[in-house]
């Protein structure tokens, strides 16, 4: 199951998601099990200004405090022959969040998405 966290944002604007959480039970999903976060995809197309946006990938156990595990630059135009991708492989956290800041970036798109399994 793929969870869109963002599709299109305009990215001459700060975004941030919710917490959300590594494993969903089977009541959130489809499934009647639990499925858990795999992977995450970071895609951007039309970029215009200065690339130097950043994507950070931060976790928590608990949602007040957080680590940033991962950032990611936005020094393209278009990474959509090329997207990003973070996989994740056992989870020692309970919840994660994806922040984006522009830093210079004046117009794009910008697609966030979590593959569950």
């Amino acid at each position: 199951m793929v969870v869109e966290l963002i599709r299109d944002w305009t990215m001459n604007r700060r975004w941030e998601s919710d917490w959300m959480a590594f494993q969903l039970d089977g009541a959130e999903s489809s499934s009647s099990r639990n499925i858990e976060a795999t992977s995450l995809e970071f895609a951007w197309r039309d970029v215009v200004g200065y690339p130097s946006g950043k994507l950070k990938f931060i976790v928590s156990n608990n949602q007040r405090t957080r680590k940033l595990l991962k950032e990611i630059a936005i020094d393209t135009a278009n990474n959509e022959e090329n997207s990003y991708f973070l996989n994740i492989y056992f989870p020692s956290y309970l919840y994660y969040k994806i922040i984006y800041e522009p830093n210079g970036i004046v117009g794009g798109r910008l697609y966030v998405g979590a593959l569950y399994r």
